[in-house]
């Protein structure tokens, strides 16, 4: 099951064009187009006729999508507007539409009821193109549940083991959560994340490592202070229904005061991740990676945007491997430890906002 009055990241803009993108979210045949004028639009790939998948067709007249089996055109809003042969059009003929947004460097669908779309619900990711920051981001597919995605973002020890070679080290593991609460914010009073903090439901986490040697992927960027042998460094988390993930990632020269939010003598990375279930046994996987030091600097650039993509190749590989046990043994018993807090209150909170909205769907109907 899955929550559908949400937004979702769907694709990068420059993906929806004139031809014709198809792309399953939440199990269900989602078809894109840009009409003329630049505006997104989404429709059900499934035609009104005989279920032909839309996304095989074509955008004809700038606006409107032909359907590529029997030639039934459909204008932006999902109406038929044409059927070859007959001028007589059936009132019934039409297709679903979804909203989609473009906004921070995103496409946003909305899958639920069309009437409670609103805009200002959009995830806020204006990192993305704020000036002061400098953006990488990517995609991938997973081949697993969505939420082990946030699971495995919710719990950074495993950098000490799955990412040795670029984000992790053994202070990882060996230094428990500061906070785990829900709801509460106080965490994020010292972070550039203060902005995304709303009255929606959530879950963060702090980690604060102290006087620590600094993980290879800071030690090659560096620009953190004269004395980089010793860093402090720090892990603020922020989870917000259905699969939306921040993590302020950062580190300082040991005791220039990071942990009371002195940001002027340490380095900045701000993770965006915009986990979109494809299926119940696949995801879409988009993240962003802006900093906030040597914005200029091309060839940091390049090694953050191979870097995170390789670290989440890694990711991949474990969770995919996860998935498939869990699906050959559902019953198997599972022990949890407390590293496993911020995840399991997210899955906790996504049960509660399921059963909710069920019910609100059964009052409706």
């Amino acid at each position: 099951m899955f929550l559908k009055n949400y937004w979702y990241v769907a694709a990068w803009p420059e993906e929806i064009g004139e031809v014709p993108l198809a792309r399953t979210i939440l199990g269900e045949p989602i078809v894109f187009f840009r009409t003329a004028a630049g505006a997104p639009v989404a429709f059900e790939d499934r035609c009104c006729h005989r279920s032909a998948p839309l996304s095989l067709g074509r955008v004809v007249d700038g606006d409107q999508l032909q359907c590529g089996y029997h030639g039934m055109t459909f204008d932006a809003d999902g109406k038929c507007v044409a059927i070859p042969g007959q001028t007589a059009i059936p009132p019934q003929a039409r297709v679903r539409k979804y909203p989609v947004v473009d906004r921070w460097k995103f496409s946003w669908i909305w899958m639920g009821d069309p009437a409670l779309a609103d805009e200002a619900k959009i995830p806020q990711v204006s990192f993305n193109t704020d000036p002061d920051w400098s953006f990488v981001g990517g995609y991938l597919r997973f081949d697993c549940h969505y939420q082990l995605l946030v699971d495995n973002l919710l719990d950074l020890t495993h950098e000490t083991f799955l990412h040795a070679k670029t984000i992790g080290n053994e202070h990882v593991a060996n230094t428990p959560l500061a906070k785990v609460k829900a709801n509460d914010m106080s965490a994020l009073a010292v972070s550039p994340l203060s902005r995304v903090v709303n009255e929606r439901p959530s879950v963060t986490a702090a980690r604060w490592m102290l006087d620590i040697d600094p993980p290879p992927l800071y030690a090659a960027t560096g620009g953190y202070g004269e004395r980089q042998d010793k860093v402090d460094r720090w892990q603020l988390l922020h989870f917000e229904p259905p699969s939306h993930v921040w993590l302020d990632a950062g580190v300082a020269t040991a005791g220039t005061g990071a942990p009371d939010g002195d940001r002027g003598a340490g380095i900045t990375h701000i993770l965006y991740d915009g986990i979109t279930p494809e299926t119940e046994d696949s995801t879409h996987y988009f993240w962003s990676f802006p900093r906030d030091y040597k914005t200029d600097d091309a060839a940091i650039t390049e090694m953050l945007d191979k870097g995170v993509y390789n670290t989440f190749l890694e990711d991949q590989e474990m969770l995919e491997r996860q998935h498939a046990l869990l699906r050959a043994n559902p019953d198997a018993t599972l022990v949890d430890i407390n590293v496993d807090r911020p995840a399991t209150q997210a899955r906790r909170l996504v049960d509660k906002l399921l059963t909710e909205e069920a019910g609100a769907g059964q009052s409706a109907a």
